[in-house]
């Protein structure tokens, strides 16, 4: 018998160890009985509690076997009601759309993790080109803002990667096909008495489909965990990232006609290095609690050399375009305290927690000089960030009745800093020093063995947008409350099926003022609300079908934007149709295959509505030779019929501006697992 799907929701009498352990015979398609450890801690978050909302969690299985990604953001595909905003510029960070908001990953719009290191930077923008996809044993993707363990940028939801934390085994990937990609991953796990180890190595090289798109990346990782006794264990763990590319830009409608390999010119591109540290010491006070004590630290520097599109109006040695120095400095630190028990004759689980962030950045700004490549003009932005973070987080999961589970939870995020500015103006701000409190609420109903349902209630904030947290201290954050109602269940064994309705309202929102569009205030108003239903099933334990589809509806009830108002306007990047469609076929042995289907349907790419972007049909194909349990051959097409389409589409300067996706490409992979 198979694992059971996990694609479709939290469900805590399937999910692997709350430790993060995995195990060894996991990498193959056989069935490993598991229990769930209910001892939970901040890292590894409280996952139980997450089953009274329409979090998913995406397994090993889905993760590492799931395709070609461009970057990782793209296995959110397999979550419903997700969209990706592929930027195809190399190292950048890629966009994805969850719950209505369209900036998640690249903005402020959703908090993005890696084993309990929060990668979001001060305005949000979060690169998880770090991230192995092999080396990953979860994905935990929370919609909205329903968790108290997630405080800023959450108000969209949560990526929470996990990486495998224990095992005993070697996996070799590599991967080569079009546009000269080269993809070669090994991820090493051993048990050696007290001493768990897991590295993680990665060299990836691809020249890109359009033009100026060469991308070089190195990824590595090490995990060391000692355990001292039964009750006490730490561990060690380093991250190193380093990558440098060139990117196309953005192309003009008539060039995407006519030619979309074409890149904008020879300028675009970046690099970037990451280096990262982290400490966790866990000690066991009885049977049913746990203390956790964990710190991090991070450093990268990136650079960033962007420009348009060059218009005929242009000459040699005007500036245009610009270079962009980001050197980030970030440490975190904190304590976690869990409880797995009974309370008052029921079964309880209770986590409480205290978070210390340090963030300091150092931005700066060139323009730069049409005609020179990436010859720097005058310097136009020169300051210093620097965000303290304080955060007070509890949640309580408790069985009141033997149907009828709560769930309360409760967090207070308290935020200091200053701006050191010297270009363009020169002078210092403190923060506004917002302290906001996030109640949450869940219930989770037992209808009958095989089915439950879910209902919650959560609050969630969102800071005033870049430098305005320290310019505009009369700026209170924006208020994003959700309400979710949804069931869940098995129609048969071996089957999966959830349907969920939500409402996410946003109040206090920044918008310009009528008579001053300079003149920010707190009085801008949006509703985004939507559907989403998910199957997953097996027959005869080889063959896997899953499908979803999702609704989604978004408006403006009070906003102004360029001195218009867009009362009663859909939010851009929005689409209000996305379905998926896969059936795999996946013997123990010989020869398998998969097709996927996924529809997006069209959106606005501006507030004003008078823009749209084309809806698109794609397909991608995978055969498959499993030689045996540990090694396996498997050729994937993507965009199987060779659709022209584009994930992202923009406006610049009101000219619509694409990025396309690629045209059909095939990819050999070669795995062994051992």
């Amino acid at each position: 018998m198979r694992n059971r799907p996990l694609t479709t929701a939290v469900v805590v009498a399937t999910l692997l160890p709350a430790t993060g352990m995995l195990p060894a015979t996991a990498w193959s398609n056989e069935s490993t009985p598991v229990q769930l450890q209910e001892m939970v801690v901040r890292g590894d978050s409280q996952r139980g509690s997450l089953d009274a909302s329409s979090a998913t969690v995406l397994d090993h299985h889905q993760i590492a076997d799931g395709g070609v990604y461009i970057t990782p953001i793209d296995i959110l595909k397999q979550s419903p009601g997700i969209t990706v905003l592929q930027y195809n510029q190399g190292g950048l960070a890629t966009a994805f759309q969850m719950r209505g908001f369209r900036e998640a990953s690249h903005g402020p719009d959703a908090a993005i993790y890696l084993d309990g290191v929060p990668l979001n930077e001060t305005d949000g923008y979060a690169d998880t080109n770090i991230v192995i996809p092999d080396e990953i044993e979860r994905i935990e993707v929370i919609k909205g803002p329903v968790s108290a363990l997630y405080g800023n940028y959450a108000s969209a939801g949560v990526v929470h990667f996990h990486t495998i934390k224990q095992g005993d085994f070697t996996r070799l990937r590599y991967r080569t096909g079009s546009f000269n990609t080269a993809d070669a991953v090994a991820v090493v796990a051993r048990q050696d008495g007290r001493l768990d180890h897991v590295y993680a190595l990665q060299n990836f090289h691809s020249d890109g489909y359009q033009d100026n798109s060469d991308w070089e990346k190195q990824n590595a990782s090490a995990r060391w965990t000692w355990h001292f006794n039964d009750a006490f264990d730490a561990t060690v763990g380093v991250r190193s990232y380093y990558s440098s590319w060139d990117s196309p830009g953005y192309i003009p409608q008539d060039v995407y006609d006519s030619n979309p390999r074409a890149a904008v010119s020879d300028v675009n591109g970046g690099r970037q290095e990451r280096r990262e540290l982290r400490l966790d010491l866990r000690y066991q006070l009885s049977e049913s609690s746990k203390v956790l004590f964990y710190a991090w630290t991070y450093d990268q520097e990136f650079t960033r050399y962007f420009q348009s599109w060059l218009r005929p109006t242009l000459t040699p040695g005007q500036n245009f375009g610009n270079e962009r120095v980001h050197d980030r400095d970030m440490m975190g630190t904190g304590v976690s305290y869990s409880y797995s028990g009974d309370l008052f004759g029921r079964n309880t689980n209770w986590v409480v927690g205290l978070d210390y962030m340090d963030e300091a950045e150092h931005r700066q700004r060139w323009n730069m000089v049409v005609g020179n490549s990436r010859t720097r003009g005058t310097q136009f932005q020169d300051y210093d960030i620097k965000l303290y973070t304080t955060s007070l987080f509890t949640e309580i999961n408790h069985q009141i009745t033997t149907p009828l589970r709560l769930v309360l939870g409760a967090r207070y995020d308290d935020f200091t800093g200053d701006l050191d500015e010297r270009i363009p103006t020169n002078g210092s701000f403190p923060a506004s020093d917002p302290s906001i409190f996030s109640p949450k609420v869940g219930l989770l109903y037992t209808l009958t063995p095989d089915w439950s349902a879910f209902t919650n209630y959560g609050r969630g904030f969102a800071l005033p947008r870049d430098q305005d947290l320290w310019k505009r201290p009369d700026l209170d954050p924006a208020v994003r409350t959700q309400y979710e109602l949804g069931v869940r269940g098995n129609p048969w064994s071996n089957a999966m099926m959830t349907l969920t309705a939500w409402r996410l309202d946003t109040t206090d929102d920044s918008q310009p003022t009528l008579a001053d569009p300079t003149v920010l205030e707190n009085a801008g108003e949006t509703r985004r609300q939507g559907i989403e239903l998910s199957f997953d099933t097996y027959f005869d334990n080889d063959i896997r079908v899953y499908a979803d589809y999702s609704l989604l509806r978004t408006e403006y009830l009070s906003f102004v934007q360029g001195g218009q108002r867009l009362d009663g306007n859909t939010l851009m990047s929005t689409p209000r149709h996305v379905a998926n469609l896969s059936t795999a076929y996946e013997p123990m042995k010989g020869l398998g295959g998969r097709v996927g289907l996924r529809y997006q349907s069209d959106y606005y790419v501006d507030p004003a509505n008078t823009v749209e972007a084309d809806g698109f049909i794609t397909a991608n194909a995978q055969l498959s030779w499993r030689f045996d349990q540990n090694y396996r051959l498997m050729l994937d097409v993507e965009n199987l019929f060779d659709k022209k389409y584009a994930e992202y589409v923009g406006l610049d300067g009101g000219v619509k501006v694409y990025a396309p996706a690629q045209e059909r490409a095939a990819y050999l992979t070669l795995v062994a697992d051992l």
